[in-house]
């Protein structure tokens, strides 16, 4: 049996947060499974509808892939709930914060949270458990797991979506977003620039609304110096792995870098805040591909558009803990390039995939890197006859992916 945590708590102002994950579980995953949850989550879909609740509307659904299951479905699953007198706790130990409970829930271990976890795992319905899904860092949750000698595997949303990208996930068996281990596994791999990667080929793989939109065909020049892709103000990355930074600190950095202005400020569009114009210009771009293009350079804590401004090309400064900071931080283009192309497709997961538990249980057997990649590929439609005429060697699969002209 695979568990899955799914945050129980409303710590960013809402109960089930992660309503759509379980509903997406419900429908893909094909076999029981036990959920670490509040009960909130157990509710009828009925109750969400009323409360107008934005994963029971029919196109979010459509774009993540689920439906709302019946009291049966649901009923098929076991569940260990985590009381209501936790989060009381947890909120009390903070000061009736919110936010500094969400970021110490992320970040440190919790006395009444090790409690509640090392209980649930001991039920007898959390017997023969091969491994436990998280979609965001919980140290109370990984040292009960431990504990108990079971993986825990963190999901998340990967930084390039549907629909102007190939819709990716991660999957990281240290951490998501921080404490990753995608720079051990690339160091591990002995992947390496030599391979001659075309960073125009990686772009053209995962980019779907077609790169180049100019009147002309060129992709029009750059009108700012820099551009500061700023994120949503109760972010679990820019609570917990942030560096101390926030979106404030974030600007007054930017100011000090150029006083003198060039500088584009892109509002994350799930903000509660407007930005207002000031030493710096508003960014009005519809989307975050023609934002990065009105920029020579980005600058953000850890935000994913730092990542798919390293896919078209432009510098970028991360200043936070993120998955792909070792890219930024590679010594020259070839390198970088070369870290980029790993991070693609050995490190990053086609979306499908973090559902279908067949593939959860793929690496739960510690495939190797090329195993992994090879996956993946297949998994974008590549021709797996081809593919395998690599023979084991990852440079030579993805230069026959037609991302690498060197010859292997």
């Amino acid at each position: 049996m695979i568990a899955a945590f799914l945050l129980p708590f409303p710590l960013r102002g809402y109960r089930a947060p992660y309503l759509w994950v379980y509903y997406r579980l419900l429908s893909s995953f094909g076999e029981r499974m036990l959920f670490v949850a509040s009960e909130d989550y157990s509710r009828d879909p009925e109750y969400w509808q009323a409360q107008n609740r934005w994963e029971m509307q029919p196109g979010s659904a459509q774009r993540l892939h689920y439906q709302a299951p019946t009291r049966e479905i649901m009923d098929g699953h076991d569940y260990g709930f985590l009381p209501e007198t936790v989060f009381e706790a947890l909120l009390a130990d903070n000061g009736g914060n919110p936010i500094a409970a969400f970021r110490r829930l992320l970040s440190e271990r919790v006395p009444c949270l090790d409690a509640a976890f090392a209980e649930i795992l001991s039920q007898p319905s959390a017997e023969g458990i091969e491994a436990i899904l998280t979609w965001c860092n919980c140290p109370s949750l990984s040292a009960a797991a431990e504990e108990k000698g079971i993986p825990v595997v963190h999901l998340e949303l990967g930084p390039l979506r549907w629909p102007q990208y190939r819709p990716t996930a991660y999957l990281d068996f240290s951490g998501v977003n921080g404490n990753t281990e995608v720079e051990r596994r690339y160091l591990e791999s002995g992947f390496r620039h030599g391979a001659g990667f075309d960073i125009e080929a990686l772009r053209r793989f995962f980019y779907q609304a077609g790169f180049y939109q100019a009147g002309n065909g060129e992709t029009p020049a750059a009108r700012f110096d820099l551009g500061v892709a700023l994120q949503v103000e109760d972010d679990s990355n820019l609570l917990a792995f942030g560096h101390g930074f926030d979106n404030q600190s974030l600007l007054a950095y930017a100011h000090l870098r150029r006083p003198d202005g060039g500088v584009l400020v892109r509002g994350h569009p799930g903000s509660l805040f407007a930005l207002r114009p000031d030493w710096y210009q508003v960014d009005d771009s519809p989307d975050s591909v023609a934002f990065i293009r009105r920029c020579e350079k980005i600058l953000t804590i850890n935000s994913s558009v730092g990542l798919e401004a390293m896919l078209m090309g432009k510098p970028v400064e991360v200043l936070g803990d993120c998955a792909h900071r070792f890219i930024a931080e590679a010594g020259g283009e070839p390198e970088r390039v070369a870290r980029l192309a790993f991070y693609l497709f050995a490190y990053l997961v086609p979306m499908d995939l973090i559902h279908d538990s067949a593939y959860l249980r793929f690496r739960l057997g510690q495939p190797s890197e090329f195993e992994i990649v090879l996956r993946h590929l297949a998994a974008y439609g590549v021709d797996v006859g081809i593919l395998r005429q690599a023979s084991g060697s990852l440079s030579r699969l993805l230069e026959l992916a037609g991302l690498s002209d060197a010859p292997i």
